[in-house]
């Protein structure tokens, strides 16, 4: 399973500024376990292969990506008082 944040369906802008795309993959090596991991490798979240459901896996990908959209609020020009303080 590949799911994308920021362009095509979940195509998003926050005051003009088109927001980066992610693609997220499961990593599924373990029976056991799938792990949720972006598309750098970076690890998101673990789902239990008998009960993961397709919801919470994309719930796990929006969350990370709300989170790094704030880590990186302000170099994507996304701070809200960065954006006052242009518009005075």
């Amino acid at each position: 399973m590949r799911l994308s944040l920021g362009e095509g369906e979940e195509e998003a802008s926050m005051a003009g500024a088109m927001l980066p795309k992610f693609e997220y993959y499961l990593d599924e090596s373990d029976p056991d376990i799938a792990g949720l991991r972006r598309q750098d490798g970076a690890f998101v979240a673990a789902f239990s292969t008998r009960g993961m459901t397709e919801e919470a896996i994309v719930e796990a990908a929006k969350e990370d990506y709300g989170a790094l959209l704030e880590e990186h609020a302000s170099s994507l020009g996304l701070c809200e008082s960065e954006n006052r303080e242009r518009s005075a």
